[in-house]
This record gives C-alpha cells, structure tokens and sequence, in this order.
C-alpha cells in the first residue's frame, strides 16, 4: 500500500485502517465537502483545525495510473499542473484526495497571484491533501475524519509534493499564528464526521483571517488618470439575478492591468448586467457576467453591500459565475446561527414545555410536545426569538435537522414570498423523512412569538373540539424556522390569502404519474403548455420534488367551486391530447400505469408543497420553479435538492 521501502509494519497497518472502508467501486466524480463561514474559530470540543491553503481547491483522481484533476465545480484542471500529475502517479494506488494546489513562495508561504501565473517551470507548486476518500477499492467517506487521516499520513509520509495537511488541536492558537503569519485562514472538521459529497453544514467550517470571497466582474469604471480603469463592479446571484455589490480599487499592479482589460474588453456590453442599480462614480462600462474574481474587503454593510472598496487578488477560473452567491458568516461571534448549535451546551434530557398546555381531542400537540430533548437553544431572527432542538436528529442517512435548518436559512427570501398571508397545514415528521408523519392545523393556543394566526370556523363539529381552527400563518423567517423546528420537512400553504380566503389566487393541477415515470409528467405538461397557449393563460411550472410536475395558473375573482370546474376542464383537455399516457379516472385501481391529471387541490383549505420546499422523500429533493424551456426528457427532478439549490 505504499512506496518501496517502507516498513512492513506500516504497510500491514494502512492495509488494516483502509479495510475499515467499504469495497465499492471507483466513482466517477464525487461533489466536494464545502465549508460553512463563521467570523470567529469554533471552540467546541470533537473538532480539529487546518490551515486554510490560499490555492485551488481540487480533487484529485488515480484510477489505473489515469490521473484527473477536477475543480470544485468539475473543471477538468489535470493538464495546468503537470507536477502534480506525475507524483500522484507515482504512489502507485487507483485513488481520490481532496486537497489543495498550492504555488509557494521564497518564504515557503502560499501565493496565489504566482499560482495563478503557474506555467510549470516556475515557483514550486504542492497539492495538500486534507482528506481521502476513495484507495483501491474501498469507499473511505463513511470513516470517521480522524480515520480517514490517518490513513492519508501514512500513505504521504515523507512525499514533498502531494503533501500531507497536519491538524491542531487548539483552533484559537491556530487561527492567532495564522494571522501573525498573514495567511488566509483556518478550516475546522469534526473529528468524526462522514465525508459527505456536496454537503455544506455543521461539520466544516471556515474562518478567514479577513473576508474573502469571490464575485462575479460585471463592469469597470473609466480612470481620469491615464490608466486603463479606474475599478472593477462585482456582485453575486440571488437566484437567477446578478445583485451589484461593491466595487474594487485596489491591488491592481500596473503591469497587470493592460492583461486584465484585455479579458474584460471583448465581454463589453450595452447594457448592466445587475438586477438593481448601480453606485457607478464614475462612467461605467458593462461586460458579460462570465469572469469570477477574487476579493478580500473589510465588512458587509446591512444593506448587503461592501462597507468600502475591496481589494482585488486575482481571477477564479475554478469556478463558475452561475455558482457564485453572497457568502455572510453565519454569526457576529461564534459559529451559533440559527441552522445550528454547536457551541450550545447540551442540556440534560427534559421534556417539553415544562408548562403544560392544554389540548383537543384527538390532537397530535402532545406528540410533539413530549419528545425527549437533547440540546436546545434560543435565536434571534429580526426582532423574533426561535427556539431549536435535537439539530443533530437524523432527517436523512448523514443529513441532519440543522441541514434542513439551514437550507431554509438560506432560501427564506426566495420562499417566504410564496408563503406569505396564506394559512399553512403542517405536515411533521417527528422522526425522519421516512418514517410515518402526523398532520396538524389547529394551533390550539400555541402561536409563536412573530408568528400569525387565521381563524376559521369549524365546519363540522366534533366531540371535545373548538368551534373555530387557528391555522398558522409564516410571514416572516422566524416562523417559518419554527415550523421546520417542529419537525416540518414540507411546507404547505393554502392557494388563497387571508385578505380573500374564500378566492384562490391561482388554479394547481398536479401531473401525477403511477409510475413514477417523470417523462411522461414532462410530456404530460408540454401538452398543458399547448393548452394554456391555445388559451392565452398565463402559467407556472415546478417540479413536484418528488415524480411529478404542478402547474399553476393564477386567477382572480372565482369561488373555489368556479376553480376547481374550470381546473376540471383543463384536465380534461390536457388529457385529450395525450390519452395514451394520461388518465383523469379518481380511483387508483383504474389507472393502471398512466399518469393522473390532478384538480383535486382546488377546493377551500387545500394546500400544495410550496416553491422551494423540501419533500419528504428518500432523497432531500426540492419542488424548485423551472422555466418552460427546461421541460426536456433528460431533466432529472432529483438533481433539485437542498445542496444543489
């Protein structure tokens, strides 16, 4: 298992931890593990700290002495670093490492701007390996993180290009050298954390030694002073839009700036590439949002803009412009945020509330309320206060509740849109995304702190129940981050507002296949398209997040009977172009394998997953808004999950 002349020992021991692993093949392409920022170094006890290398991050693969170089966003780098190629060639193992390419300078420190200028004859450049994840015929990722390291010392003992990542057990000493010695940061990993491909949640973090982030170039501003610009305009998607962010003024070497309007010259355009408006200052030309730059600045304003100028280090060419989003640490002190508690101190199990409130008949309140609780701790969301337990429970094999958490964290704003003044149901599952669920829609009393209620009279009365249901109503983050507290992995509004619950604002049909076949839900609603068109109604399209497509067309002024005749109708329209694949029959047994045309989500009270929420499926899938055009039969609805969106 290792190279010539190495102890038997050594050999029999790495032979021995490597069997540890599960004999799988080789994939073909594995998602990196991503970091979550925070401003401080995390401080809690089960995690080690690394250096944070100022290089590329790549992933490295051996498979029959074939060597590939990926970058984070599956860019093909192998041919840029030839060294590195051939001394992974030479541990002689079919392989996968996870690590860094770094160019060092004459201080034996990282320089990215000579990284950058890599030719293969200058500076040296090494690849630190941090983490390994694949080694002739063992899948190493659910090993702990300390196992996985030890098997990586031992196979790069003594190499001096692919170079083994050493960790430290105090990360504040760490972090405090690091800035002494000027470098870019610390990473910490808890110590027994799975490799989990594409996941960006509590068991990776990162703090920089000041913020670094890299945004896409949309523009420059004209110089007065006989240079070729004066500034670079940079900013970050928000969804599909490029928001404007700041502006860089700095670290431009007079030499370089001929080569950098050189790239930026032949991307000119008319017109701003940004969403909202611009603080130009100056005369400002436009360019293609193709080029991602690289920045370090001093803080964020409120607004989400840079305080002031940033400081340009150079372009990524690693990574894509479409991924580039707006990194905030999750906290001003320490890694608490909302989506996790890791430096909360767990309490003793208790039960909860310690009050006890008082419920219905037949109420699933007391399921949720006596559930054992293991941590737990309070935040502050706007003016609101949330509590959030259990975070490290188990939604899905290696994803945890504060993944969930986290991932509404970072879509409310695309989300609470679609929420907001319409009364939820919720659907919680208390113990996993696969394990049976409970229902919910009187509050019975239990309104949190920012949250709303719509009252509605009981149509049907029932032994020990009130005469009015309070259904909850999220207007705002706090209250949506409760419900996923609760144990809501969907979130499911009414098609109507408060203002006018008795009229939907939009019809839903639902593309149900039998099958599971989701092309047919995609021919299904290509042939809605030719309908709407035919009809000039204006219509929406999402994936389910499961198999299946909702479309939704938005009314005003119909009762809900008028609704669901008129969705009726539609469906049986759809269903005349394409009755070979389609059925509108109620009864599940006389379907056979064709797919349902679905009205049935019009009537008042009814509810569909909304835009952006996550379904409890086996797979962490969302029910994501696409457009028209993307309704191709190579489209998968389960690449749409809480670590792609």
């Amino acid at each position: 298992m290792m190279k010539r002349g190495a102890p038997t020992s050594l050999i029999k021991t790495l032979k021995s931890l490597v069997r540890k692993g599960t004999k799988e093949p080789m994939p073909g392409q594995v998602k990196p593990m991503l970091c979550t920022l925070v401003k401080t170094p995390v401080t809690q006890e089960g995690y080690i700290h690394e250096i944070k290398w100022d290089g590329y991050r790549l992933l490295g693969y051996c498979n029959k002495s074939v060597v590939r170089f990926d970058s984070r966003s599956g860019l093909d780098y192998t041919a840029k670093y030839p060294p590195l190629v051939s001394a992974l060639k030479k541990l002689k193992h079919d392989l996968i490492l996870d690590g860094e390419a770094v160019v060092l300078n004459a201080s034996g420190n990282p320089d990215f701007d000579a990284l950058q200028k890599f030719n293969g004859s200058n500076d040296p450049i090494v690849f630190y390996a941090f983490d390994i994840l694949w080694i002739d015929g063992y899948n190493l990722m659910e090993l702990s993180l300390l196992e996985r390291k030890e098997i990586l010392s031992l196979l790069l003992s003594g190499n001096e290009i692919i170079r083994y990542s050493e960790h430290f057990s105090d990360g504040v000493a760490l972090y405090e050298q690091i800035k002494q010695m000027e470098l870019e940061g610390i990473v910490s990993k808890k110590a027994t954390s799975p490799y989990n491909p594409g996941e960006r949640g509590t068991n990776w973090y990162k703090t920089p030694t000041e913020i670094r982030q890299e945004f896409v170039i949309g523009g420059w501003i004209e110089s007065d002073k006989n240079r070729p610009f004066r500034s670079l305009l940079f900013g970050a998607y928000k969804g599909t839009q490029l928001e404007w962010i700041g502006h860089a003024g700095g670290g431009f070497r007079e030499s370089e700036m001929p080569a950098i309007m050189g790239k930026l010259k032949p991307l000119e355009i008319r017109s701003s590439p940004f969403s909202n408006e611009v603080d130009t200052d100056g005369k400002a030309h436009w360019v293609k949002p193709q080029l991602v730059g690289n920045f370090k600045f001093a803080t964020w304003t409120k607004s989400g803009r840079i305080r002031k100028p940033a400081i340009f280090l150079g372009f990524r060419n690693d990574k894509k412009s479409t991924q580039v989003v707006r990194e905030v640490p999750a906290v001003q002190k320490t890694v608490d945020e909302v989506s996790k508690t890791a430096s909360a101190k767990p309490r003793a199990a208790v039960k909860k509330p310690s009050k006890k409130l008082s419920s219905m008949a037949a109420s699933n309140w007391p399921v949720i309320e006596n559930q054992e609780i293991k941590n737990e701790e309070d935040f502050d969301i706007g003016d609101c206060k949330v509590t959030i337990n259990n975070v490290d429970r188990q939604v899905w094999k290696n994803i945890s509740k504060a993944n969930l958490i986290e991932y509404y964290h970072a879509v409310s704003a695309y989300l609470l849109p679609h929420i907001a003044d319409r009364p939820q149901s919720l659907h919680i599952k208390p113990v996993n995304a696969n394990a049976p669920g409970l229902y919910i829609k009187d509050m019975e009393g239990r309104t949190p702190e920012c949250g709303e209620v719509f009252s509605v009279t009981r149509k049907h009365k029932a032994a020990g129940k009130r005469s009015q249901i309070d259904y909850l109503v999220a207007n705002n983050e706090a209250t949506l981050l409760y419900m996923v507290n609760l144990g809501c992995i969907d979130i499911n509004p009414w098609t109507s507002r408060t203002s006018s619950a008795e009229s939907p604002d939009y019809l839903i049909i639902d593309l149900d296949p039998s099958d599971d076949d989701f092309r047919k839900a995609i021919e299904t609603a290509k042939a809605a398209k030719e309908v709407f068109d035919t009809k000039k109604l204006k219509a929406f399209v999402k994936t389910s997040g499961k198999t299946g497509i909702h479309l939704y067309i938005p009314c005003r002024g119909f009762t809900f009977r008028e609704a669901r005749a008129v969705a009726e109708q539609i469906c049986d329209e759809i269903n005349q172009l394409v009755p070979q694949i389609t059925t509108t029959e109620v009864s599940i047994s006389n379907r056979g394998n064709k797919l349902y045309i679905d009205p049935n989500q019009n009537d008042f009270a009814d509810t569909v997953a909304a835009p952006y929420s996550v379904r409890p499926f086996h797979h962490p899938s969302v029910s994501t808004p696409i457009d028209w055009k993307e309704l191709k039969t190579s489209l998968d609805p389960l690449q749409f999950d809480i670590h792609t969106i």
